[in-house]
């Protein structure tokens, strides 16, 4: 998103802030003018949104404003999966427990990714080689031994058991942890809201705190947690909007478009 304010007799915008979908947004200084900033659309928004936008002024006066954008449509797709019973029914309650805890867990990380600044300046990259084949799509619907269950909030990515899995880019080690659903799992910030995660791993090679470079080998994949077999479930979200990874791999060098 860009916002290019207009001067108004030398008090010019020294600051922009505002949110979308309930999520602060970080704007940016362009060399050219103007502001910019990254921002995570709802998978269920309809055909507009609003962002709310403050325009700090140098002589300290703040203008707001609410501006709608539009939202693409995405094809409705539905994913049918057949699988053993024992891999759709529900947990028990201590397992229940656990989700929930889990769940919690991981909304902190993603909303401390507010409070790290960005980190990447060069493009993103796939965390498997281009060649590896899509198994799953980024917000198909999954209908589960006929049951319909959420939106896919990742993407699927084959690969056998212990092939690397690399950082999408440069960023901070947040969460590594073995969960329920996404088993052996790791959780990079990489500023101003965005976080990318990859689960299933048989083996994390990197821990909190840890900074990684672009292409760095941070795991290996795996089939832990709730899974049928080997492969790299790839995250992404800004804040706790999950988003479409492969989305990342269309941003301009340094610059969020």
């Amino acid at each position: 998103m860009r916002v290019t304010p207009p001067p108004t007799d030398g008090d010019s915008v020294v600051a922009v802030l505002g949110d979308l979908a309930g999520e602060p947004l970080h704007f940016e200084r362009r060399p050219a003018g103007g502001f910019e900033t990254l921002a995570g659309v709802p998978l269920d928004a309809p055909d507009t949104i609003a962002v709310r936008l403050e325009l700090q002024r140098a002589t300290g006066v703040v203008d707001t404003a609410e501006v709608r954008l539009p939202v693409a449509r995405r094809r409705a797709v539905v994913e049918r999966i057949a699988t053993a019973a024992l891999f759709a029914e529900a947990p028990d309650s201590a397992m229940t427990a656990r989700i929930w805890a889990e769940r919690e867990l991981t909304r902190e990380v993603a909303r401390g990714a507010h409070d790290v600044p960005r980190l990447w300046v060069e493009p993103f990259v796939r965390p498997r080689p281009r060649a590896s084949r899509v198994t799953s799509p980024f917000g198909i619907q999954r209908e589960i031994n006929g049951v319909l269950g959420g939106k896919h909030p990742g993407v699927d990515v084959a690969g056998a058991t212990g092939a690397p899995v690399r950082a999408a880019n440069r960023g901070v080690v947040a969460l590594v942890g073995d969960l329920f659903y996404g088993g052996i799992s790791i959780y990079v910030y990489h500023g101003a809201g965005l976080t990318t995660a990859y689960h299933h791993l048989s083996r994390a090679t990197v821990a909190v705190g840890d900074t990684v470079a672009r292409g760095q080998v941070i795991g290996r994949v795996g089939a832990t947690g709730r899974v049928t077999g080997p492969h790299l479930h790839w995250g992404a979200q800004y804040g706790m909007l999950s988003v479409d990874p492969a989305g990342l791999l269309t941003l301009l060098a340094g610059r969020p478009d």
